[in-house]
């Protein structure tokens, strides 16, 4: 669960050209804040996770901007889970990470929506969509995403902080280009 910029990020690498709509498709799913339903709906509660992902891949129109946004995001996710987060963990006692791991990905995210050429414009870009673009089959309502990105995108603009020391900007783009290289290939699967 590495904080929208990230996402962003391994989204804009993927096709900076792409539509609005799979920017916000590909920061949507963090929209859940109920840690169970977010468990479940990032298939963290399926020991076959990967599996689950190639499901979702199979039931959705990969090819609407939207959906492969969402899957992106959902890819990008079990990748850091398995490795970034988890080695971040190794170093607290159990349930002591959580509050410096969000600080540190808040600095990383923060210093990338300040510091990239692009991400403010395409914030910009996604706040002005229309909610009748919101359409999706994930059950998102339409007035949750909208409020969803608007907090998203003024925490950014009004926090200038960061970077991170545990997740640097050297670190985030080498995960980020192996991980957009990574899911071209996985996505290559299901055309």
């Amino acid at each position: 669960m590495p904080s929208s910029m990230i996402h962003l990020l391994a989204a804009y690498k993927y096709d900076p050209k792409s539509s609005v709509a799979f920017f916000i498709g590909n920061i949507v799913p963090d929209i859940i804040s109920e840690w169970k339903e977010k468990d479940r709906s990032h298939f963290r509660d399926r020991k076959d996770r990967l599996n689950a992902l190639k499901e979702l891949a199979n039931t959705i129109n990969i090819n609407n901007d939207f959906n492969r946004g969402v899957l992106l995001h959902l890819y990008l996710d079990y990748k850091w889970d398995t490795y970034p987060m988890k080695k971040f963990k190794e170093g607290f006692e159990k349930d002591t990470w959580f509050r410096p791991y969000r600080y540190e990905i808040s600095l990383a995210g923060a210093w990338l929506y300040h510091n990239r050429d692009w991400s403010k414009d395409l914030w910009e870009k996604i706040i002005s969509c229309p909610m009748t673009s919101y359409e999706n089959n994930f059950g998102y309502e339409k007035e949750d995403i909208y409020n969803f990105l608007s907090r998203s995108y003024k925490w950014h603009r009004d926090n200038k902080i960061g970077p991170s020391l545990f997740f640097t900007p050297d670190f985030i783009e080498v995960f980020t280009d192996n991980v957009v290289n990574e899911f071209k290939d996985w996505l290559d699967n299901f055309k």
